[in-house]
């Protein structure tokens, strides 16, 4: 038995980013109940390269999420404390450093040698905590040695953690992952590689009208999160309104407050989504009909130069999350 990083055990690494990316649909259940304990996650009091990041991505929950043996092909069910994910872009190229920390040395230890990787594939071994490089070149050779050498910093990326202070986070909306990104251009053309996608001629003079300077996500939940069934619900079988989970995403504009707000308003009407009022706010709703015939919500929120929108497969709970944002 083998564990193949890039075709099974990469499937965590998805789930991680599929948390909290712009590009998550999530559901929710019928009625709201108050987590277990307070959101694991503190920025500030996380580990990471002591290099610049254009991306970082963090998972925790109260109690160690539990990877099923057969998604992973692990004689056993592995239990992981936290995941985080890296994103370092040099030139042209955009790599990726990983940390999968597992709850003991010896589970950590089993699962490390189980894996094989496959090109421009790296892995290393401290204690519980197995990392993982995907990539070649100078971005890539700088998180090797950061690593090799353990030259670790508490994150201090004071406009992403500014940004990460707003995604909302109380008894009602519990954080189980939070991603970061400064949408670069090396960033953007990965993506658009990874996706196997054509990339728009006006792609450039768009991104330079808008200015972005930070992008946030945040991955809720009410109930301790089951890969199990998120892994279901991606292949086919399951469905979203039964994974229990909520998404904000939070969009920073370098645009002075005006141009933000009339430019967002113009686009989310142009989307077809109505200006309505909750709580005193002025918000725009809209839902899509998704594979399935099921249904996503989504409100947004325009304060100053930043804007919000809550995801959800329940409009209830998307209020909820868009109504939790205290703005600064």
């Amino acid at each position: 038995m083998n564990i193949k990083l890039k075709t099974k055990l990469l499937t965590i690494i998805i789930l991680g980013l599929l948390m909290a990316t712009l590009i998550v649909s999530v559901g929710c259940q019928e009625e709201l109940e108050q987590p277990q304990a307070p959101s694991p996650i503190v920025l500030s009091s996380t580990l990471v390269p002591n290099i610049p990041l254009d991306v970082y991505l963090f998972a925790k929950q109260s109690s160690p999420t539990t990877i099923p043996a057969d998604i992973i092909n692990a004689p056993q069910d592995v239990n992981i404390e936290s995941l985080a994910v890296w994103g370092v872009p040099a030139e042209d190229d955009f790599t990726f450093g990983i940390a999968l920390t597992l709850t003991s040395d010896s589970e950590a230890s089993a699962v490390y040698d189980e894996i094989e990787l496959e090109e421009y594939g790296w892995k290393k071994l401290s204690g519980k905590t197995i990392y993982f490089v995907y990539g070649s070149g100078l971005a890539a050779e700088s998180l090797k040695t950061a690593i090799s050498n353990n030259d670790f910093k508490y994150y201090d990326d004071e406009e992403s953690l500014n940004a990460a202070a707003l995604l909302p986070g109380d008894s009602a909306t519990e954080l189980a992952a939070v991603a970061l990104a400064k949408p670069s251009k090396e960033l953007i053309d990965f993506i658009i590689r990874a996706a196997n996608a054509k990339r728009p001629d006006q792609l450039d003079p768009i991104l330079t009208l808008a200015n972005l300077k930070i992008v946030a996500s945040g991955l809720y939940s009410q109930h301790q999160i089951d890969v199990a069934e998120i892994v279901k619900v991606i292949y086919g079988g399951g469905r979203i309104s039964d994974l229990n989970l909520g998404s904000v995403v939070l969009v920073k504009s370098g645009q002075p407050d005006f141009i933000v707000k009339f430019a967002a308003e113009r686009l989310l009407e142009w989307y077809g989504l109505k200006k309505v009022t909750l709580s005193e706010l002025s918000l725009y709703k809209g839902s899509w009909l998704i594979d399935g015939g099921e249904t996503v919500h989504t409100l947004v929120r325009i304060e100053g130069n930043y804007i919000f929108a809550a995801i959800s497969g329940q409009e209830s709970y998307a209020e909820t999350l868009i109504t939790s944002i205290q703005v600064k």
